[in-house]
């Protein structure tokens, strides 16, 4: 409620305000505990001066939330003697944990992929490099790996192309709604809005979004990362107590 009002307090100013676009979130830090079963957000925003009236113009919104960024290796899979084994394999130094992309239009009719290429809007338009394999440094990575790469995150649930869309409340007015899974990783991400008029950019707006471990999820992931030695010989102790515990209740 209070974000809300903050909101509304921005909508007032864009009245008298050259700003083009405001945008928020229902909430900017997401808390991961054990019953954490995934988030949904409300992103809001609204649309002020532009070069192109927006009364007598129509406009279109897209939103791309981008999650932390990891090291990924992505693996071929051959069929040798009845048997699946791994083959190539790709190692992206920095991929993208959560991508997602919505908007009030199917993404061709807004406009066109070389308008989308330059601000980096859609999945196949994200830098991605790999690493070389000859110790030489980054080359572009195949096609087939980059397409697997999606393929894989979005079963997971993690990679959401145009799967969500934007809905424009009234004039100037948007919202989306943004889910994140389960498994979404933990770290900084950016949420950032654009608008689009005939097939032009016309403003955009960037927020940012906080997912973090809380209680005790962040205190096992604390020890798990700095002392990780310490974090497997405890584990390995309480599999071996949670054994004895078993034996114990079984003979009984």
């Amino acid at each position: 409620m209070r974000r809300l009002v903050v909101f509304l307090g921005l909508l007032l100013g864009l009245a008298t305000s050259a700003e083009a676009l405001v945008t928020d979130l229902s909430n900017r830090r997401i808390e991961i505990r054990y019953s954490f079963n995934g988030a949904d957000l409300i992103l809001f925003g609204a649309v002020g001066a532009t070069s192109i009236n927006t009364l007598y113009d129509k406009y279109d919104v897209v939103i791309v939330v981008r999650g932390p960024e990891a090291p990924t290796i992505v693996r071929h899979k051959e069929r040798v003697g009845g048997i699946w084994v791994n083959a190539n394999a790709i190692r992206f130094p920095a991929a993208p944990g959560y991508y997602a992309v919505a908007a009030s239009r199917p993404l061709e009719e807004i406009a066109t992929p070389v308008a989308f290429a330059s601000y980096g809007i859609g999945f196949m338009n994200l830098p991605l490099v790999a690493d070389s394999g000859t110790g030489r440094g980054l080359t572009v990575p195949p096609p087939e790996f980059r397409d697997a790469l999606f393929r894989l995150r979005a079963g997971e649930g993690l990679y959401r192309q145009e799967i969500d869309s934007v809905s424009v409340v009234d004039e100037g007015l948007f919202r989306t709604d943004i889910h994140l899974p389960a498994n979404v990783p933990i770290g900084n991400f950016i949420v950032e809005t654009f608008i689009f008029q005939r097939g032009s950019m016309k403003a955009r707006h960037r927020i940012n979004l906080h997912v973090d471990k809380e209680g005790f999820e962040r205190a096992a992931y604390t020890f798990a990362h700095e002392w990780p030695f310490l974090y497997g010989l405890v584990a390995v102790l309480v599999a071996l107590c949670a054994g004895w515990l078993a034996g114990v209740l079984g003979r009984k």
